[in-house]
């Protein structure tokens, strides 16, 4: 995914198994960790330069897919995706679910861009003991995370809310 912040630098999310990406000298993981990593990088807004660029991932296959800048707060920016690691090489503090569920899990990472380090701020990785993506992520106005995917487990569901049982689509608040 491509999107631009309030001043038209260029963020992008993939996924690369090149271990010789254009990595900055600030970036949270600087080597790749697996056989393919997601990486998120930004441009400026002329792409000329790369102004920060970084791996994401552990020591399996890894992949970025879609990027949000909170509304309430432009400088923090969630990157979402999914991951067959069980682990990721960097450290954060952990969100909801600061480990692996097993199988093939989402994840959402939340970075603070506004920051000459950009840090990691938090993570989670998202799902069931089964195949688990992140394939969309928006906030609202009142800092609050979408995000919907696809999944082949058993996805939990919260009570009162429209539920299709063993469907393989999922929408998380």
């Amino acid at each position: 995914e491509v999107i631009l912040d309030a001043n038209a630098n260029i963020y992008v999310s993939a996924m690369t198994r090149s271990s010789d990406f254009p990595i900055t000298a600030n970036a949270v993981q600087s080597t790749i960790g697996g056989g393919q990593d997601g990486v998120v990088f930004e441009l400026s807004p002329n792409c000329q330069n790369l102004l920060w660029s970084t791996f994401v991932g552990g020591p399996n296959n890894d992949a970025c897919y879609v990027l949000s800048f909170d509304k309430t707060s432009p400088n923090d920016l969630y990157v979402a995706g999914g991951t067959e690691s069980s682990f990721f090489t960097f450290t954060g503090t952990g969100g909801l679910h600061p480990t692996s569920q097993g199988g093939i899990d989402g994840f959402v990472l939340k970075f603070n861009v506004g920051s000459a380090s950009k840090p990691l701020v938090k993570h989670t990785f998202i799902g069931t003991t089964a195949y688990d993506q992140i394939y969309g992520i928006q906030t609202d106005d009142s800092n609050h995370v979408y995000i919907m995917g696809q999944t082949q487990g058993a996805y939990p569901t919260t009570p009162g809310v429209y539920s299709n049982p063993n469907s393989s689509q999922f929408i998380t608040k």
